[in-house]
């Protein structure tokens, strides 16, 4: 992302969700909210996405 290390303190928001069959584990979803982490560190993802001004 071109930023420098530093020690800011971010949160980083997961939700992990299983489905089982029976005893097994059939599937797996992991969810991140990296919207959330980017801004946290000053990063506008969705500005990248906005087209050019009219």
């Amino acid at each position: 992302m071109g930023l420098p290390p530093s020690d800011t303190k971010c949160e980083f928001r997961v939700i992990d969700m299983y489905r089982r069959e029976g005893d097994k584990l059939k599937e797996n979803w992991i969810f991140i909210d990296l919207l959330h982490f980017y801004n946290q560190l000053g990063i506008d993802i969705l500005a990248n996405l906005k087209g050019p001004s009219t």
